[in-house]
């Protein structure tokens, strides 16, 4: 904004501050078209003096915002490797229409059986009820799911309501040296989605103070919930969940956790990421 519309530094962060601001309180479900309502958020953020910008700046947004929607090349391995052998599914927060639109622009629907979306239902994490929904449509209990997420307030707290069999903490730059407050905490904590692997093959010793669980090959998933079948009882990814048939259980993850396995996150910029997990 400073280097190619010649808004001033102050002005530029501040008018950046109040359109991520109000962009993070996006009601559940807008009357309106996504890109109609982005482009007001503009004009209202640049104020008098900037209005006549909102419809130069608004592309140009969209269009990086896009650009940081990609999985890396590591993670999308990982997915494509979990997806032979588990179910795995998502469960995020957020507006119907703008999840539903990263989700395609990650083209995550190749790797997730199930993908359930606060916006299309009445509950929203860490209510229980939209674990189960996501656990009934993947035709498993829930003890048999792993969940994965860089929320402990939502993904993590969700997951041990629901009854889910493994919890996996994946914290987000803004957790850093942060310990997990929640009784109980959850079952694993690891630095990066990738280790989610090491945990469902049984490589990574739980949290001490987590849950006595007895893991039944769970499956896993980022921010969302998934299931997957390791063969120990031990150590599953965030938001997964497993069984012991290949293919069987289902693992629950949050768009959070799928966006940590990206390159950058679109609003993350949450996790979740613009409250949206």
């Amino acid at each position: 904004m400073t280097r190619e519309m010649d808004v001033p530094a102050g002005p530029a962060k501040k008018i950046t501050d109040t359109f991520l601001r109000r962009f993070r309180r996006c009601p559940e479900n807008i009357r309106v078209p996504l890109d109609e309502w982005r482009c007001t958020l503009w004009s209202e953020a640049l104020g008098d003096d900037y209005e006549e910008l909102a419809e130069d700046i608004y592309p140009r947004w969209k269009k990086l915002r896009y650009r940081n929607l990609v999985l890396s090349e590591a993670n999308a391995n990982m997915l494509r490797q979990l997806h032979k052998e588990y179910q795995l599914a998502i469960v995020t927060n957020g507006p119907s229409n703008s999840q539903w639109e990263k989700i395609r622009e990650m083209k995550l629907q190749q790797y997730f059986d199930v993908i359930v979306v606060s916006g299309d239902l009445k509950w929203e994490k860490p209510q229980p009820e939209i674990f189960l929904r996501a656990c009934q449509m993947l035709g498993v209990e829930p003890f048999e799911c792993l969940m994965i997420g860089d929320k402990l307030e939502t993904d993590i707290a969700g997951g041990f309501q629901a009854q889910l069999g493994i919890t996996v903490w994946v914290p987000n730059s803004d957790d850093e040296g942060r310990t997990a407050p929640l009784n109980p905490p959850p079952d694993f904590t690891i630095p990066d989605v990738s280790e989610l692997v090491q945990i469902l093959q049984g490589g990574k010793d739980k949290n001490k103070a987590g849950k006595n669980v007895r893991a039944k090959k769970t499956s896993t998933s980022s921010g969302a919930t998934t299931s997957a079948t390791p063969s120990t009882s031990e150590g599953l990814p965030n938001g997964t969940t497993t069984t012991s048939n290949s293919r069987v259980a289902p693992a629950v993850a949050s768009t959070s956790a799928a966006a940590a396995a990206s390159t950058a996150s679109a609003n993350k910029t949450s996790t979740a990421q613009a409250d949206e997990d």
